[in-house]
């Protein structure tokens, strides 16, 4: 599947990308680019030079053509929206992506304060398989050990910091909108 235009909304430190980037990166094989609307997280990727492309802007309004991206990610991003402007957020996913979707957020609600300053952290809404099945997802709960053991140690080094628990289940959402290519 080379080719592939991978949007990540909300990328944060850049989890997604580094996971891509270090556990499936295959030279060419796809092209990652990364939405956020805190600057201090763009700018960190900026530095980092993980994403190919990076856009400081709002989910809600997408600065991409429709159908721009093959795959669109949303890691950690929906909760973080009152759940009309969730489904927006959604709605606005599916204008810009072409294949798959894929939604990972915490298995109903959980508090959260603002992470590095970052109003945009708090999250606003809990979210249920039913939500996304209302939508035409699909659904699976999984628990935190899904990730590579990096990806964990890094979220426990994060969470341990903040002085915050981390054992929610998380719920993963997808919809594939065409067949890969």
């Amino acid at each position: 599947m080379e080719g592939l235009e991978i949007l990540d909304i909300g990328h944060g430190y850049g989890e997604t990308a580094l996971y891509i980037r270090t556990r499936t990166y295959k030279g060419g094989w796809c092209r990652l680019t990364g939405l956020e609307i805190f600057r201090e997280y763009h700018e960190l990727q900026q530095r980092l030079g993980i994403y190919d492309t990076l856009t400081l802007g709002d989910a809600l309004h997408m600065p991409y053509p429709d159908k721009g991206f093959n795959v669109t990610i949303g890691q950690h991003i929906v909760e973080h929206f009152e759940k009309k402007d969730g489904i927006k957020m959604l709605s606005e996913a599916e204008r810009v992506t072409r294949n798959r979707i894929i939604i990972c957020t915490p298995h109903g609600y959980t508090e959260s304060g603002p992470l590095d300053d970052n109003q945009a952290n708090n999250h606003l809404s809990g979210w249920y398989p039913e939500d996304f099945h209302q939508l035409g997802y699909k659904t699976r709960i999984c628990t935190k050990n899904v990730n590579s053991r990096l990806l964990v140690a890094f979220a426990r080094l994060i969470f341990w910091l903040k002085r915050r628990r981390w054992d929610n289940e998380v719920l993963v959402a997808w919809k594939d909108l065409e067949e890969l290519p």
